[in-house]
């Protein structure tokens, strides 16, 4: 491992056990703690938001798929852990001896599963990307054919589904009958066509506002109409409302930060002496690691010294669990590694303090301002900044703003007003009790 290479991990490491210290994360025997390669915002909620926003936001965050084995996770992964509950399932070992034809016929089929699940997961996602809503819900839309590729894919897909509970119900077992009902069970939970209480929900879909957007309606006083839904698997959580309620009347231009962790990256330290859960330590994870400091004018950089000012509040995010089963011995990676989210840790008013060293400023002046020339950006610890210039990004996904004191050796970066309701800095999850 090279030294730069090091030096960014050393630094993602320590701002992750910062953040966990500080939220109080303790994870026990069964629990980890996992960053976000792209930082997430926090769920719009209150009285005046339709229900249907908040459920999209809870969703995005609960849908996360993580890896016991992996440190980070990716936030805009095709796959997440609803879709990752099949896959499980279809590797769950039923406690029977299979003839060698019929096990052979039931791995084949659950590869042409795999591959038809990813064809559907790329037309779905195409198709809602495509969806305009005129008078109709996403449903109706592709009901009415405005998505053929969809429709065959979803055909092709349940083909498929079907033929590996076909082949595991010949193979049967002890657990047949309880992977059955989980099955059904999953299925309610995945149903896009119809309401099923207490394992789907309605999420907002189309053309919808940003967490913006609303910020901006609520404080005009408008009415926030209801937009229009589609139906994802359901996560809930009783708290959130109220926890966001109270978050927003701390937001505003004259809003402090009212608590602070600061830390000191020690190039001393093994990247493996850090733990956060995984069943593999430090950076001996198989991960890619962003930047934690980039720019995407042409650089990136790090330096010894961080210093991070937050005023964060932490809520519990309850989702619904799953059974424990035996796998097969030969079932993948991605199926022995799976952990669901339990809760997150979301900061109101995230800021930053970053102090460089002398012989790292020049290097600082020099891509800040090839990056404000060129209206580019920079990502900090996964969250995108903008740094103003007349090309700069200003759009609806940037959520803070920087400046930079060649003085001080200061990089400074505070949240953008009307930049959303809080930031998702971390998720805490608990791993699958696989025997």
């Amino acid at each position: 491992m090279s030294s730069s290479d090091k030096v960014n991990q050393l630094f993602w490491l320590a701002y992750g056990q910062a953040i966990k210290d500080k939220a109080g994360a303790n994870f026990g025997k069964t629990g980890a703690f996992f960053l976000a390669s792209e930082a997430q915002k926090g769920p719009p909620a209150g009285s005046a938001v339709p229900d249907d926003y908040t459920n999209t936001g809870l969703y995005d965050i609960a849908n996360n798929l993580l890896a016991t084995d992996n440190l980070f996770y990716n936030t805009s992964a095709l796959h997440g852990y609803a879709e990752a509950l099949s896959t499980y399932l279809n590797w769950v070992d039923l406690g029977s001896h299979a003839s060698k034809a019929l096990d052979t016929a039931l791995l084949n089929t659950i590869q042409d599963q795999s591959a038809a699940e990813n064809a559907y997961q790329t037309q779905r996602k195409k198709a809602v990307n495509g969806f305009v809503p005129e008078g109709q819900t996403l449903t109706q839309w592709i009901a009415a054919g405005n998505a053929p590729k969809l429709t065959t894919a979803t055909k092709n897909r349940d083909a498929a589904a079907a033929q590996v509970i076909a082949l595991q119900d010949q193979i049967a077992g002890p657990l047949a009958a309880q992977l059955t009902n989980d099955r059904t069970k999953l299925s309610q939970g995945m149903n896009k066509n119809d309401d099923i209480d207490g394992f789907n929900m309605h999420c907002a879909v189309g053309n919808v506002l940003s967490p913006q957007e609303l910020i901006r309606a609520l404080n005009n006083g408008e009415k926030v109409p209801k937009p229009t839904f589609q139906r994802l698997r359901l996560y809930q959580s009783a708290e959130y409302k109220a926890a966001v309620e109270a978050m927003e009347r701390k937001i505003g231009t004259s809003f402090k930060p009212s608590n602070s962790v600061s830390f000191t990256v020690d190039y001393r330290k093994d990247t493996s002496e850090y733990n956060f859960g995984q069943t593999t330590a430090g950076a001996s994870l198989g991960v890619s690691w962003a930047g934690w400091f980039s720019f995407n004018a042409g650089g990136s950089f790090s330096e010894s010294k961080s210093i991070i000012t937050t005023a964060h509040e932490t809520e519990n995010v309850s989702v619904k669990t799953s059974p424990k089963y035996t796998l097969r011995s030969d079932a993948p990676k991605e199926a022995k590694a799976l952990a669901r989210v339990t809760s997150l840790v979301m900061a109101t008013g995230l800021g930053y303090e970053i102090t460089v060293g002398s012989g790292v400023a020049e290097t600082v002046d020099n891509y800040c301002d090839k990056t404000v020339q060129a209206g580019g950006s920079i990502s900090i610890f996964g969250i995108p900044i903008g740094v103003g210039g007349s090309g700069s990004s200003t759009d609806e996904k940037t959520s803070h703003m920087a400046s930079w004191d060649s003085e001080s050796k200061t990089f400074k970066v505070f949240p953008a007003e009307e930049a959303g309701y809080a930031t998702v800095v971390g998720l805490m999850g608990e791993k699958f009790n696989i025997l």
